[in-house]
């Protein structure tokens, strides 16, 4: 692999280009499903491909095919040449890279187990007592169970015209089970899910007892939990939340494809004080077996620790080698594509809020009535606009200092810049989410996580379905 990237990397250069980069991606991955006690689902395969991007006279081409054939990859060259020199008419501004030092780097992430040395019985029977714990701990109550689990081995090799040339290879390991329980007329879903940058070691070390009693618990909880209320409340975010949050409501706002684009609510504010002196926010895909890190980006740029906000000023965003260089910075390793078929575009990796000095239950007591946010499960912002959605599963109401009863299906809504001024207290207590997700921007789907402290927002509008 690593010769033909040099080789398709040798043959743009010949031709004149001012930037080519050649990106070989070989990858096997297992999918499986339990659903009501049975195999639902089951699948394995492995895809190569080449992606080829070219920068001429200020254009910016790319190709990909699925042949490695010394003729097709130079078709592929042509294409992504042809494609820059078409679009060339239409650039408004010209194409740029980032002048950084060469490197050539082999690296495989940290794994025990290889996944593809199990067999799929083994990794069915992982599945199948996932499920069979939780639907024992709900009981009569079920109405629904299903379980999974998948794995990827994912070998990248990037050589471009700078002189790098990384070869990365990267095993991902996921598991999990979801349970739903009725009573009378109320459904309710417990989802409980362990990933991380891992082998088969990952799965086979957890523990049902605890993930698959959990989702069950929780199943359980939210039959006889109240609709959340609606209106405007003081609330404290669990970590699940936070990490949603600063993903969808900061995050994508940091990415610097953003800023230039001027879609991002925090364009032109560089230096500035734009939340809390309260909160720090990093994205650092180097944090060990998350599911969002690696060693370097689909550019072989190396990843690293990118602050965007210390103390509540911005302090800088996630870059490419495009967009280091339009902004006269150093790229962060922040460049990254979905398989061979799709060009490096700007995406976070693990993007966390730093812990700070209070408990938990000094942010509770000083509330009169308020909510405490958990269960993070979704979220959505409109960067240019900066407003942002986030939706927790379930809540309890906090009264006179204290948590009480639980709540169920409840949402979060505001605009980014004011939630986040509006923060008074930052938990010492620091999680990671155990299961990370995936990403989507730009069409492509990417391995991210996050995480944080509790945190306390002094006035947030909460979205439910009840008064108080």
């Amino acid at each position: 692999m690593k010769e033909l990237a040099e080789w398709v990397r040798d043959e743009a250069m010949k031709r004149g280009v001012q930037f080519a980069d050649a990106r070989i991606v070989e990858s096997a991955h297992t999918s499986m499903s339990r659903q009501d006690g049975k195999t639902d689902r089951l699948s394995q395969g492995t895809s190569v491909g080449i992606g080829v991007r070219v920068l001429l006279e200020g254009a910016w081409g790319f190709a990909s095919t699925n042949s490695l054939t010394r003729e097709d990859l130079r078709k592929c060259l042509e294409g992504a040449m042809e494609m820059a020199k078409a679009s060339g008419a239409r650039v408004a501004e010209p194409g740029v890279v980032a002048e950084v030092e060469p490197l050539t780097a082999e690296v495989v992430s940290d794994f025990t187990t290889d996944p593809r040395e199990v067999g799929v019985d083994r990794k069915m029977e992982v599945v199948r007592q996932l499920e069979s714990v939780a639907v024992d701990r709900v009981g009569p109550h079920l109405a629904n169970s299903i379980a999974g689990y998948g794995d990827d081995v994912t070998r990248t090799v990037v050589c471009n015209t700078l002189g790098t040339c990384v070869d990365q290879t990267q095993v991902r390991t996921s598991a999990g089970v979801g349970i739903t329980a009725v009573k009378d007329d109320v459904r309710q879903r417990g989802y409980e899910h362990r990933n991380g940058l891992a082998g088969f070691e990952l799965a086979e070390g957890i523990d049902p007892e605890e993930v698959s009693v959990k989702a069950a618990d929780t199943a359980l909880m939210l039959l006889d939990a109240r609709r959340a209320p609606a209106g405007n409340f003081p609330v404290v975010l669990h970590p699940s939340i936070v990490g949603i949050f600063i993903h969808e409501a900061l995050g994508h706002n940091a990415e610097a494809d953003h800023v230039i684009a001027k879609d991002s609510i925090i364009e032109g504010k560089l230096g500035r004080q734009i939340a809390s002196e309260l909160i720090n926010v990093i994205d650092d895909s180097t944090i060990e077996g998350s599911w969002g890190s690696y060693e370097y980006d689909s550019e072989g740029t190396p990843g690293g620790r990118c602050v965007i906000i210390e103390n509540g000023v911005l302090k800088g965003f996630m870059h490419s080698l495009e967009t280091a260089a339009k902004m006269g910075v150093a790229p962060s390793g922040s460049a990254r594509a979905q398989g061979a078929s799709s060009p490096p575009v700007v995406r976070m990796s693990n993007t966390i809020v730093s812990p700070g000095e209070s408990t938990l239950d000094e942010l509770v007591k000083d509330i009169d009535l308020g909510v405490l946010l958990e269960g993070g499960q979704w979220g959505y912002v409109l960067c240019v606009k900066g407003q942002y959605t986030c939706h927790a599963g379930w809540g309890r109401m906090i009264r006179n200092g204290e948590l009480a009863e639980p709540i169920r299906d409840v949402t979060m809504s505001g605009t980014i810049l004011d939630t986040l001024k509006n923060v008074d207290a930052v938990s010492k207590d620091f999680e990671m989410l155990p299961k990370g997700g995936t990403c989507g921007k730009a069409g492509q789907g990417m391995y991210v996580n996050g995480g944080g402290p509790y945190v306390r927002v002094s006035e947030l509008v909460v979205g439910g379905q009840e008064q108080v």
